[in-house]
């Protein structure tokens, strides 16, 4: 470095010698290691006291509430209301740009996730996984490598997407309980089959067949004289194409009727969705094109009417 270009952000020392103070608090790591060194502190009381002071958090973080002060997740959880890009006050490269936008969305797609989640009524909304594969994704969208995107977040003191997931899991109240979270899954499903068995016995009497076994098919419900199936799901993420379709095969002159959760009907040969909770099922839709994990059901009741309904009975 030229001395005539010598001036108070300039940085004599080091592996940054002949940088600038804005490169070197990029280096977060570097930056903890020289504030606890009292040689720095002495000899370069201005760098020391911008280091210390520099919070990178501030230019991306809009004002958010603490997690326990939080009343609707969605549109106040601090990861969902990150700065855009083009709002930001500090300024960075092109490869930063790369990154910062793809970081948003993935944190975006969680989002829709758990509205999905919502919209199904999962049990837990906030028991969601890390997208699968999401630094390759990076590398291919981006064509800058995992190292450039690890580098940015650690700049900028980001969290990386497997903290953000951790800290929606952790608001859930979600601790890893092994074997014991099918236990409870299943639990959930035995007493959601018993919530559907006793609405339908009362309709059907002893006509209606449970866990009836035909042709390698077990069927949850079935109604023989008005050719139903009913099918128990707890989510509408539940779907599995292979069972439908085998279940087409076996029985095509059936209709299939899905029982969602304790809220919804679905009924396929009438392509509606009958619900008490309409307004989540709507959001559920209206967010299906954003998706970019669609499942065959997706596909199947995007045109599906949705109807708002006191009682479930008056549609089965």
């Amino acid at each position: 470095m030229n001395n005539k270009f010598l001036n108070e952000n300039s940085i004599t020392i080091g592996k940054y010698r002949n940088k600038e103070l804005k490169d070197i608090l990029k280096d977060r790591k570097y930056c903890a290691w020289l504030l606890t060194q009292d040689w720095f502190k002495e000899s370069y009381e201005y760098l020391f006291n911008k280091i210390k002071n520099y919070d990178p958090t501030i230019y991306f973080y809009k004002e958010f509430k603490n997690n326990d002060e939080i009343t609707d997740f969605i549109t106040e959880f601090k990861y969902f209301n990150l700065v855009p890009l083009d709002e930001l006050k500090i300024e960075l490269t092109s490869e930063e740009q790369k990154c910062y936008t793809f970081y948003l969305n993935v944190i975006e797609d969680i989002k829709i996730r758990i509205k999905r989640r919502i919209a199904g009524s999962d049990e837990n909304v906030y028991d969601i996984t890390a997208p699968s594969k999401w630094l390759q994704k990076f590398e291919k969208e981006t064509e800058l490598k995992r190292e450039d995107f690890k580098f940015f977040i650690n700049a900028y003191d980001l969290p990386n997407i497997t903290q953000i997931v951790e800290e929606i899991k952790t608001f859930g109240g979600i601790v890893y309980k092994g074997c014991k979270s099918f236990t409870i899954a299943k639990e959930r499903s035995i007493e959601q089959e018993e919530f559907w068995e006793s609405i339908l016995k009362e309709k059907y009497k002893d006509k209606l067949g449970t866990q009836f076994k035909y042709d390698n098919c077990i069927f949850d419900f079935i109604h023989i004289s008005s050719n139903t199936i009913f099918e128990c799901k707890l989510g509408i993420k539940d779907f599995n194409e292979d069972q439908y379709k085998k279940y087409l095969l076996t029985l095509e002159r059936f209709n299939i009727i899905y029982l969602i959760g304790k809220d919804c009907v679905i009924n396929m040969d009438l392509e509606t969705i009958y619900t008490t909770n309409a307004k989540d099922y709507i959001l559920y839709v209206c967010n299906i094109p954003l998706l970019t994990n669609q499942n065959k059901f997706d596909e199947i009741i995007f045109d599906y009417d949705i109807i708002q309904i006191d009682d479930l009975k008056d549609v089965l």
